[in-house]
């Protein structure tokens, strides 16, 4: 495994659509210049309840019993794009404001085949987790 991997914080269930292929763009309200492999931190806390149980009914994922606090496996970052309501359905969501957000353009996921605990603190998007 290398360790010198940045970590992208993302919230469940966001991390596990994009660990099965669905989430193909993550949404940010800053750009970012990064195009390489980063692990994805599956962060401790949950998103809106009713938003959970939308993506649980319509991916059917048990959202309760999905790993948090962890690096749950990589995601390439292959390119940023100005947001566009178009983007929706990679994004998993309907977007409906696009003024100051990008498209942050994700491929080629691996789930971990063990899932470690990060050795530093996590932050709110990329951090160096040993």
């Amino acid at each position: 495994m290398k360790t010198d991997m940045r970590a992208l914080s993302i919230r469940q269930p966001w991390a596990e659509l994009i660990l099965l292929g669905h989430k193909t763009i993550e949404v940010r309200s800053k750009r970012t210049n990064l195009r390489e492999r980063v692990f994805i931190y599956a962060g401790l806390n949950r998103i809106e309840a009713q938003e959970e149980a939308r993506i649980a009914a319509k991916f059917g994922i048990d959202v309760d019993g999905l790993s948090r606090g962890v690096l749950v496996g990589t995601v390439k970052i292959e390119g940023c794009l100005p947001l566009k309501e178009d983007d929706s359905p990679a994004a998993c969501f309907e977007i409906t404001e696009t003024h100051g957000f990008y498209a942050w353009l994700l491929a080629r996921p691996e789930r971990a085949e063990t899932l470690l605990k990060p050795k530093n603190q996590p932050q709110p998007m990329f951090f160096n987790p040993f």
